[in-house]
Formats: structure tokens, sequence, C-alpha cells
């Protein structure tokens, strides 16, 4: 309970402080290096409290210019503090906007200029992945979306949806897809205690798009799905070959 209770301190104070910092690098301009300061503060002020370790493999997938999404399973919140602070890029997510009734969740990811979308009005969901491909491409991002919308419950890859194809594929820009593993036994869904451990990132090779159409978005979700399989614990080694 004592872990618990320093986590969600340094949760409050880490929020005010760098949500405070990413909406004055906001007002003032400071350009993208300071909101990504922000950004990683925040996520590894709250990982350092709650005892969590990252390690990230597969790095060299990254794209150089850091324009790309990146398509990763959902086990916990922590999967949100892990990419940000595991990544070396200019990491935004496009998340449900159902996280903006999580009062310092919310008020850290609008503050460092994350992305929550209503995925009750599709007509209104698709305008804003528009805009944030846009965003993307303007401000050199990295955009990371979960397909399957919410957290596993029991650890396993649930339905995909397809956001975060639509997006890709109508950017161009190359898909990685990422296998996030161990925030499922750091903070489960419903959970109400943390507890330490480690949290292990595997990117997979990237797959380009230049050439593929809206028709093969359902190829795509196959093959993205294969790859996060691939490098989740139990996963077929050769289940997440890039096209």
């Amino acid at each position: 309970m004592i872990r618990t209770a320093i986590f969600y301190v340094a949760l409050v104070l880490s929020t005010i402080f760098f949500g405070a910092m990413a909406a004055t690098v906001s007002l003032v301009g400071g350009g993208r290096a300071w909101m990504d300061r922000a950004n990683r503060g925040w996520a590894r002020s709250v990982l350092w409290a709650a005892g969590v370790r990252v390690t990230v493999h597969g790095l060299e997938h990254l794209h150089p210019s850091g324009v790309q999404v990146i398509a990763a399973n959902h086990q916990s919140y922590f999967d949100i503090w892990a990419l940000i602070a595991g990544l070396p890029a200019s990491v935004r997510f496009i998340a449900k906007r159902e996280l903006g009734n999580i009062p310092m969740l919310s008020v850290g990811m609008r503050s460092a200029g994350h992305v929550l979308i209503d995925r009750d009005r599709p007509r209104s969901a698709k305008e804003t992945l528009r805009e944030a491909g846009g965003r993307m491409r303007a401000e050199q991002l990295t955009l990371v979306l979960f397909p399957e919308g919410t957290r596993s419950r029991d650890g396993r890859l649930g339905r995909f949806r397809r956001g975060a194809f639509a997006l890709a594929l109508e950017t161009g820009a190359p898909l990685v897809p990422a296998a996030v593993d161990g925030g499922q036994r750091v903070y489960p869904p419903g959970a109400k205690r943390v507890r330490p451990g480690s949290i292990t990132v595997r990117l997979g090779p990237a797959i380009r798009l230049e050439e593929a159409e809206p028709a093969d978005r359902r190829a795509l979700m196959r093959e993205t799905r294969a790859a996060i399989e691939a490098m989740l614990p139990g996963g077929s080694p050769d289940g997440g070959a890039s096209r």
C-alpha cells in the first residue's frame, strides 16, 4: 500500500508540474523538443514512483524521420507511460475519449498534445484522425494507437478496430507493430494497487504502405495482428513477417 500511495502522489504532482510545462510550451511556442521533455518527464516520474522498469527491443525498426504510426496491444494504463518513456521519438497517442473521465491521466494527455477521439461518433472520429495525420507530417510525430480500443482483461490480444489502419493507409506512413508486455501484472484493469515490476516493449519491422490502397485494410490488420502476436510471450516466431 505504501508503494501505491507514493505512486498516486507522484502521479498528481508530476501531472501538475509537467502538464503546466507542456501548456506553457504550447502557449509560447517552445517547440517539439520541449514538449517531448515534458512528456518523458511525466512518464518517467510515474514509472519511477511505481517501481516499474521499461526495456525496449527493436529500436532499429523506428523510422529515422520519426514520422510513423505504431500499433500496439493494450494491457494497462502503464503501456502509455512505458511507450512515452522508452521510445526515442516524439510520441503522441490517439486514445479513446473515455480517458477524459480519468482526471490525472486526462490532464496529462491533453496538456502534452495527445489526441482523444470519440468512438461513438464515427464522423467526428474520422475527422480527428485526419487532423492527427496532418500533425504527424507537419510536426514529425510518431502516433501510437491501440487497435484493440481498450485494455485486455486477460492479457490476450483482443479484436482489432479499424481506426489505426485507416490512419496509416491515409497518411502512407510506415506502420510499426509493437508488443507491450508486463503492464497487466503491474496494474491490471480494475486494480486498486500498483505492483512494482517490469514492462517489455518489442518493436517489429515496419510495414511499408507507400503503395497500399484502402482496400488493403483487412490484409494490413491481419498482418499487424500476426506481428504483435509473434512478439508476445508464447507467440509464433514467424507470425510477424513484414511485406
